[in-house]
This record gives structure tokens, C-alpha cells and sequence, in this order.
């Protein structure tokens, strides 16, 4: 017969550990969203000394606000201790109920106890955002960056605040900082591209967005990465990457789009076309392209297809200068020197100071023999020029 094994005596790390998985359960998310905030809910209803901040962090994600803001006003009203973070909790409550005066007191009250803390300063900064003071935000991210300089999630969204305000310098040292702290990311070396694009840096644009491919092979990087090319005249590896784009997704317009005006600007106007009637096949009211597939029919020697095309693109952009500047010239190459004439005014009236247009009504009246009038809109086109 084996001798009994000694009972063990269990430590009280070891219940605590218990109590903290049995805990995690009760909190996971089951599958059935509005099971398991029921079961959260019956939770806040247990009656503790200690507030269930993990419950109301957990209802505050599936934004379930008022629940949570009840139990923390509740909590707060029986005259209990409170930290920091329950009044931050407070604060998201009030924030995403549109309580914008008492979610900053809240949050205030929070930064006063913790003063360094990065999730208040950021909330503060989203409160000043709101009251559509970005400055303000920007300065109290840059706090928050400050007690937090390895956090990238907050440099990322300083660089996405700075990007949406035009200013590109600055969004690009954050975009750069975000890359040396997480090289792998390749949202962050793509949105370094684009700041670099916006700055005009083309060769810097082009070197990130190929970083950012090492990390994540998608179609729009892949087409940025070409535009960037044909920018730098490397037209063999703009169009090799473009068909890449459309070997894996055949339909992304701005790749045939841009596709077809490589080819057209190659004078390759029968290429060109066929990109432009698949984008044309997938969007009709692109004034752009519109005019794009006219002046390629004007190269093809189809003037009539493409005063068809000018007018549909006008229908949606009526005052374009662009169009009606090309229509102008399609009616010249046909002779219809009075269509002309009448879409060159129009074009003026928008655009009184257009050069080529003046030269273009010019080259129209001495067509038509009316010799004064022609010598009068050279004259207007020189000093424009």
C-alpha cells in the first residue's frame, strides 16, 4: 500500500492567480455581444469595496457609456476613495456623450493627482480637438510624447493631426520618428512617403513607400510607389509597377487611370485608350478621365468622338478651365471656328487671364480673316504670358 501523499497547503498567490483567471472568464468576450454586457453589467451590481474598473474599462470599449457612467457616478457619490483613473474613466464617459465641459473638469482632476500620465494628457488633447483647438492638442501630445517617447501610437496620430493641418514638415519627423521605433510597421513608412510626396521629395517618397512594401504587399502602396517613379522619369518601373498593381487587382482605377496617361504622354495614344474605356467602364463621372480619353481621340484623329467626351465632362464640371480650353481646340482642329470662338469666351470669363486661351481665340480670328480682333488677343496673350 502507497503511503498518502501530505496534503499540500495551497499559497495565497496561487487563490489569487484562481480568482484572477475566473475573473478574465467572466470578462471575456463570448461571441454574443449583448450576452456578454449583460454579463458584465450583473458584475457592476455586486457590491464591493473596491470599484470594478476592469468591468467598466471592458463597457467603456464596447461603448456601453451610460452603463458605465452611472455605476462610476454612483461609486464616486458614496463618498469612497477614488484615483485618478476613475475620474479618466469618467472622462471617456462624459467625452463620448458630448459632455465636452465635464469630461475636461474630469480629466483635469485626474492630470492634477498625475500630472505625467500620457492617457490624460492625450485626453485632454482630444477634448481640445473637439472644441476645434489643434493647437492646444498639438501641445499637450507633445507633453504626452515627452513622458511616454517610446509610445509611437501618440507620435503616429501628432503626425496624422499635423498632416490633415498641411504641415508636412513637421508631420514628416513624426512619420520618421515612428519608423526608427518600429522599423516593421508599414503604415508608418507609408505615411512618411506621403509627407514626402507632399513636400515634393519624390526620391525620398519612393524609397519609403518601397519600405513600406517590405511589410505589407498592398495594391495602393504598390501604385503610389509607381506614380513615384514616373514623377522621376524612371517611366520603364513606373509602368512595370502600375501592371503589377493590375496583375493582383484589375480594377484599381487610379492605376489605369494613371497607366493610361504614361502611355498617352509616350505618345502611345492607342495603349492609353484601352486603359482609359476599362477606368471609363468603372466610373462615368470622372471629369478627369473624361477629358484624359477626349484628347486621346484627339490624337487618334477621332475629333467628333472626343467633342462628345469634352461635353460629358463639362455636364459635370462646367466651369473646368482645363476642358473647355481642350474642347476649344478640338472645335479649331475641325474648323468649327464659331464653337470655338464661343468656348474660348466662356473659358475667359472664368479665367480672364488665361494666356493660351487668348492665343487660341487669336489663332481662331486670324483663321476667320478678322485680322484687328486677332491682333488684339495676341497682344492680351503676351502680356499674360
Amino acid at each position: 500500500m502507497f503511503p498518502l501523499t501530505t496534503s499540500r497547503k495551497v499559497s495565497w498567490e496561487r487563490k489569487s492567480s484562481w480568482i484572477t483567471r475566473i475573473e478574465d472568464w467572466s470578462l471575456n468576450f463570448s461571441g454574443n455581444l449583448e450576452k456578454s454586457i449583460r454579463n458584465w453589467l450583473r458584475l457592476l451590481e455586486n457590491d464591493s469595496d473596491r470599484p470594478q474598473l476592469r468591468v467598466v474599462r471592458r463597457l467603456i470599449e464596447h461603448e456601453v457609456y451610460q452603463e458605465a457612467r452611472d455605476y462610476l457616478e454612483k461609486y464616486i457619490g458614496l463618498d469612497k476613495a477614488f484615483d485618478a483613473e476613475i475620474l479618466y474613466l469618467m472622462s471617456q464617459c462624459y467625452m463620448a456623450q458630448g459632455l465636452i465641459e465635464e469630461a475636461e473638469d474630469r480629466v483635469q482632476k485626474a492630470l492634477a493627482k498625475e500630472p505625467q500620465d500620457a492617457l490624460y494628457l492625450e485626453m485632454l488633447a482630444n477634448i481640445r480637438l473637439e472644441q476645434g483647438n489643434w493647437h492646444a492638442a498639438i501641445e499637450y501630445l507633445n507633453k504626452a510624447i515627452r513622458t511616454n517617447p517610446h509610445n509611437t501610437e501618440l507620435l503616429f496620430r501628432l503626425g496624422k493631426i499635423y498632416t490633415y493641418h498641411g504641415e508636412h514638415l513637421e508631420a514628416l519627423r513624426c512619420y520618421q520618428g515612428c519608423c526608427e521605433l518600429k522599423p516593421r510597421r508599414a503604415d508608418y513608412w507609408e505615411m512618411k512617403a506621403e509627407s514626402h510626396l507632399q513636400l515634393q521629395q519624390m526620391a525620398q517618397a519612393a524609397i519609403s513607400f518601397d519600405r513600406a512594401l517590405r511589410y505589407s504587399v498592398n495594391p495602393d502602396i504598390v501604385a503610389r510607389l509607381a506614380y513615384c517613379y514616373v514623377q522621376l522619369n524612371e517611366l520603364k518601373k513606373g509602368i512595370h509597377y502600375f501592371k503589377m498593381v493590375l496583375k493582383y487587382e484589375p480594377d484599381h482605377y487610379d492605376a489605369l487611370c494613371n497607366l493610361a496617361a504614361v502611355y498617352q504622354n509616350m505618345g502611345k495614344s492607342l495603349e492609353a485608350l484601352e486603359y482609359q474605356e476599362k477606368a471609363y467602364s468603372l466610373s462615368k463621372n470622372d471629369p478627369i478621365l473624361l477629358n484624359n480619353m477626349a484628347y486621346t481621340l484627339v490624337q487618334l484623329g477621332r475629333s467628333r468622338k472626343a467633342t462628345e467626351y469634352y461635353q460629358e465632362a463639362l455636364q459635370i464640371a462646367n466651369e473646368n478651365p482645363l476642358i473647355l480650353y481642350n474642347l476649344a481646340v478640338c472645335h479649331a482642329q475641325k474648323g468649327n471656328w464659331e464653337a470655338g470662338i464661343d468656348t474660348v469666351k466662356r473659358l475667359l470669363q472664368i479665367e480672364p487671364e488665361h494666356s493660351e486661351g487668348w492665343a487660341l481665340l487669336g489663332n481662331i480670328y486670324e483663321h476667320c480673316s478678322e485680322y484687328e480682333q486677332a491682333i488684339d488677343c495676341f497682344n492680351r496673350a503676351l502680356k499674360l504670358a
